[in-house]
């Protein structure tokens, strides 16, 4: 425990040195922000570009919670996982793990504690995109009267747990950020092919990133996020268990 609580205090210090976690924080910052701003004057700036264009209907609140989402859930955690895809190559580069076992660090604290500062740093980094989203939406819009915004994006912060689940799981197994950051995303693709499956569809944790929208509408309610949510959180869990058992294993 001592050894796992060290490891955390040390990759903490880490983040805030190798400025990883200023980077992602001004990256969620700058997303949450531009949503509702994004929304709001873009049919603006087209019309400007172009005299002729016309707009179907006027920009609401709801259109900047769906650029909120569509920014998170591509570009905010693209960012995220290719910042931490190098969690452990660059242990492996500087050799510093060798020495940390050797001295009776545990491997498991050192699986632990990544995933610990990098859940930690993630989750504060979105939430504060999430509070400046819904900021400056209750700014630029005064009659919105939208509900559901908080399980919407609960359910889509917890995807970023199973993000981060699959990458330390690759980081593990490659000791190159680029083959880790390859296999994220192809073991993400695998698991989101439930979600075409008719019979299966509502059981895919990646309804919580593509039905958000829907919730704060009405078209769904929280309920139908419940089972992807334990989907998702049951995969989170496996796939740090794996991580951690291939990493005992694993020559340093």
């Amino acid at each position: 425990m001592n050894g796992y609580i060290a490891f955390v205090k040390k990759e903490f210090m880490e983040n805030i040195k190798n400025y990883r976690f200023f980077i992602l924080l001004a990256v969620f910052l700058i997303l949450g922000t531009m949503s509702a701003f994004l929304a709001k004057f873009t049919p603006e700036i087209l019309s400007a570009l172009a005299a002729d264009m016309e707009m179907a209907s006027e920009p609401v609140a709801l259109d900047a919670w769906k650029q909120f989402y569509k920014n998170i859930s591509g570009v905010g955690f693209s960012a995220f996982i290719i910042l931490y895809g190098s969690c452990l190559s660059s242990e492996y580069s500087k050799g510093t793990l060798v020495l940390m076992v050797t001295k009776g660090l545990s491997r498991k604290a050192v699986i632990l504690a990544k995933y610990t500062v990098a859940a930690v740093l993630m989750t504060i980094c979105y939430w504060i995109s999430y509070a400046a989203a819904y900021g400056c939406t209750a700014c630029l819009w005064n009659d919105t009267d939208l509900s559901n915004t908080a399980p919407a994006a609960y359910g889509l912060w917890l995807v970023g747990f199973l993000y981060l689940s699959i990458l330390i799981t690759g980081c593990v197994i490659f000791r190159q950020t680029f083959t880790s950051i390859l296999f994220t995303g192809g073991i993400a693709a695998v698991i989101s092919l439930p979600g075409m499956m008719e019979p299966i569809a509502g059981f895919s944790p990646f309804i919580l990133t593509s039905k958000n929208v829907d919730l704060i509408s009405g078209e769904t309610v929280p309920s139908d996020f419940i089972i992807p949510a334990f989907v998702s959180v049951a995969v989170s869990i496996s796939g740090l268990f794996v991580a951690i058992k291939l990493f005992q294993k694993k020559q340093l």
